[in-house]
């Protein structure tokens, strides 16, 4: 009888925990998560040793955007819908570099143009953060991105402008784009008119009678640049014979109607000439809307990306500088 009681004691713990006991989950230690992004439920056991139709009901304790160790509760389950809690842990780590988008990769512009390295840049972006923001700190190295450029826009050549960006865990990514910067258009050599006073010039064939001799004074004044006649004694005949040099035609310069000469004499005076003006951001008629300071541009922008439901296609926009070929200057806005 004791025996019997000792097997249905047996038996029935058996029963209960075999019933109870939770299914077998091989959990993986230490896996590699990507910042910012929910967690690859695969990597968090292993698959092949677990039992069949074991998955990861919940993630708990997570933050994607803490990179370094963690550890977090993950709530297995089975088709029986039987759960498991279990302590795993995980690290966060930031592989993915900014994005730095350019508009074009050479400019060129004319000796003397104003020359914004920034306006050549159309987005510098963290895949998961967003928008970088331009710092003026060369040094930087974190959460921001600035501008290296030797460009001289008082001297024709080849130059380099370099943009280095950071995202706020520090990975880096660099772009470039060349600048050339060409001297301006030979103007054509301009003569000065040239104010000829007429020489007047005597020859005296004659003689005196009464001397028998001639005379002449060299020494004779001159007057407005002219010379005074020389006085003669002579009573014979006298002949004098001026003679007086063409003036040279006055070659005049091409003036503009603001009073500048045009960079290039062989465009009109209101051609677009310099800088990006070919992005700028133009009205139904197909004219560049422009403002004469990069403020009244800025503002203007921010306006209508806020107010003019037209604008919602575009994300952002940047002021770009501009001129005619006139040598006038002004601000455009290129939207992107």
């Amino acid at each position: 009888m004791e025996k019997l009681r000792v097997f249905l004691f047996g038996f029935l713990v058996f029963f209960i925990v075999g019933c109870s006991s939770s299914f077998h989950v091989d959990v993986k230690e230490n896996a590699v998560l990507e910042y910012g992004e929910k967690p690859d439920y695969s990597l968090l056991f292993d698959k092949d040793n677990s039992d069949e139709d074991v998955s990861v009901k919940e993630v708990k304790n997570f933050d994607s955007k803490k990179t370094g160790e963690q550890e977090i509760t993950v709530i297995f389950t089975n088709e029986d819908e039987k759960t498991k809690e279990e302590t795993v842990k995980v690290t966060v780590k930031d592989t993915k570099k900014p994005e730095i988008k350019l508009k074009k990769d050479k400019l060129e512009i004319t000796k003397g143009d104003k020359f914004d390295a920034a306006a050549n840049i159309e987005s510098v972006k963290d895949p998961v953060d967003g928008d970088i923001k331009k710092s003026d700190d060369q040094k930087l190295t974190k959460n921001g991105y600035f501008i290296a450029s030797d460009v001289d826009v008082k001297k024709a050549g080849s130059y380099t402008v370099k943009i280095t960006a950071y995202d706020v865990n520090g990975n880096k990514a660099e772009s470039s784009y060349k600048v050339s910067v060409k001297a301006k258009p030979q103007e054509p050599e301009v003569q000065q008119p040239v104010n000829q006073t007429p020489t007047q010039t005597n020859t005296n064939n004659g003689y005196s009678s009464n001397q028998g001799s001639t005379s002449s004074n060299t020494n004779a004044p001159v007057v407005n640049n002219i010379p005074a006649p020389k006085p003669s004694t002579n009573t014979g005949s006298t002949s004098s014979q001026n003679t007086q040099k063409p003036q040279q035609p006055a070659v005049t310069k091409k003036v503009c109607p603001n009073g500048n000469e045009p960079i290039d004499p062989n465009l009109p005076c209101d051609a677009w000439y310099s800088g990006g003006y070919d992005q700028c951001y133009k009205d139904a008629s197909g004219n560049i809307i422009t403002f004469p300071t990069a403020e009244e541009a800025n503002k203007w922008a921010y306006n209508a990306l806020l107010n003019d439901s037209s604008f919602d296609i575009y994300a952002g926009y940047v002021t770009t500088p501009i001129g005619k070929n006139d040598n006038s200057h002004y601000h455009g806005v290129t939207f992107y």
